[in-house]
Formats: structure tokens, sequence, C-alpha cells
């Protein structure tokens, strides 16, 4: 879906979706049009990690290393040594 940022007659800008051929936002100054950006990009960023958490949990996601081969890497780089780490009771 694009959107179009398009400043209205009275110089507040509004938001037209072109896929839904509608306003989406409207009266809103500099600020408040940044402001209505970053809520919607923190959301966005929310979904996206929440999805990626899921997926980690089920298995779905392959990272290329495993827990033992990541921490040996970091160790080997002098990095932290997380092998010490207790697992949860919950995984």
């Amino acid at each position: 879906m694009g959107r179009s940022v398009i400043k209205q007659p009275d110089g507040l800008y509004a938001v037209f979706s072109t896929g839904t051929d509608r306003w989406v936002a409207t009266d809103m100054t500099r600020d408040q049009y940044i402001e209505w950006r970053v809520e919607q990009a923190v959301g966005e960023t929310r979904a996206d990690a929440a999805r990626l958490l899921d997926d980690v949990d089920a298995g779905l996601v392959y990272s290329g290393y495993t827990f033992e081969e990541a921490n040996e890497a970091s160790v080997e780089h002098g990095g932290e040594d997380l092998g010490g780490k207790a697992a949860h009771a919950d995984g």
C-alpha cells in the first residue's frame, strides 16, 4: 500500500492511501506528522520483533549457529561467555 503526504490548502498535512483511495490522516502539523510516523514505526517494529521471536521459539529460524557455536565464537573473539547461563524453566 502506498501513501502520499499532501499539504492541505490550510497549510496542514494529510496522508492519502493509494491502496484504499482514502485519507488515513488529516489536519496534522509538521510535528504531529513526525510523531504519527514515529508511533507507526514503533508499532511495526514491535510487531516484527514479536513475529521473529515467535518463529525462533517455534524452531523456524536457523541463524547458522547453535547457541554453543555462537558462544564459542564470541569467547574466541574476546566477547562475552554465556556458557554459564542456566536454562530457564520455561525453555
